[in-house]
């Protein structure tokens, strides 16, 4: 957390315990503390009571009815393609069109075929059939292993010129207690002076024995809604700001800078369960850092699934 917010969130502090007298239940505890800590946005800071447990696994099983009466198994039909596919992810060609249609619904490796492999497949038959436009549909796409949209953007663009969110850590109390190894790190960093400052985590560097694929130098064309979320919102954050295609869709639900790596807590006193990041994810365009959300290049309604597909097809087939 940057310091002016750290310190704007403290001056909250005795507010906050000045209404905890008026608490009838744990429950408003929660409710009031998740307003300070909820401004996050992030999914990755939150409070488990055990009702509001409750309302998440009830919220979820309806979830998962809706989605799996509309989960379509194949969906070859032009007019139904972008409905959700019930497989991890897959792809269409579309030769008349010139256009590859792949829908990316989790960043999660199908036992049955890699991400990376299923990639090489996929591009391997676009070169073939000379497809000139690649759709990359993660409207429904709520994150995972943010190394699988790597794998895809090397396909993008060259790792080389790739600029990349730069990571931010917070030492604590509570990040020591959970791994060891950074005890000794954290009392040099805190005797330095700097028990403040967030410590920046150094780039990674390309291995010397690294390959790039091949290049896909056609148009590219991502598809980002509501559910877009986690390393999905990564994905589409880099494409935005290492300018790699045209991003169409609804404004996103997530911050493109953004916070992870999740510490789970408990509080002495009511028993509640937090977690709460401990990392900071700043995005490579850093004058806009501090946006808090990502607006496509087109915004267009996805609900109409058809209308969605013929704007594709008469702007970029």
């Amino acid at each position: 957390m940057k310091p002016e917010r750290r310190e704007e969130w403290f001056k909250k502090k005795d507010a906050l315990l000045s209404q905890c007298k008026d608490f009838q239940s744990d429950e408003d505890f929660a409710d009031a503390l998740i307003k300070i800590l909820g401004r996050l946005h992030d999914k990755h800071t939150d409070l488990i009571t055990q009702k509001r447990l409750e309302d998440s696994n009830a919220m979820k099983a309806e979830q998962q009815k809706v989605q799996k009466d509309n989960d379509v198994s194949s969906a070859k039909d032009m007019n139904h393609i972008m409905v959700r596919h019930s497989s991890l992810y897959d792809y269409t060609l579309f030769p008349k069109e010139s256009i590859c249609y792949l829908q990316f619904n989790q960043c999660i490796d199908d036992p049955q075929m890699s991400f990376n492999t299923f990639l090489d497949e996929m591009f391997g038959k676009i070169k073939e059939g000379k497809i000139k436009t690649l759709v990359v549909d993660v409207q429904y796409n709520n994150g995972g292993n943010s190394q699988l949209c790597d794998q895809l953007l090397e396909h993008l663009c060259a790792k080389r010129d790739m600029k990349d969110f730069s990571t931010e850590l917070r030492f604590s109390d509570l990040m020591a207690m959970y791994n060891p190894g950074i005890v000794k790190v954290k009392k040099n960093w805190e005797q330095a002076g700097r028990k403040n400052e967030l410590y920046k985590h150094p780039g990674q560097k390309i291995l010397e024995d690294y390959q790039q694929p091949e290049l896909f130098n056609g148009k590219v064309v991502f598809v980002m809604g509501k559910k877009t979320y986690s390393s999905a919102g990564i994905l589409i954050t880099l494409a935005r700001d290492n300018h790699i295609g045209t991003i169409i869709g609804t404004t996103s639900t997530f911050p493109p800078s953004h916070y992870g790596e999740v510490l789970p807590y408990r509080l002495p006193n009511t028993g509640v369960l937090g977690s709460i990041s401990c990392k900071f994810f700043a995005r490579p365009d850093k004058n806009s850092v501090d946006d808090i959300n990502l607006v496509p290049d087109v915004e267009i309604n996805l609900d109409n699934k058809d209308k969605v597909w013929n704007y594709i097809i008469d702007n970029f087939k």
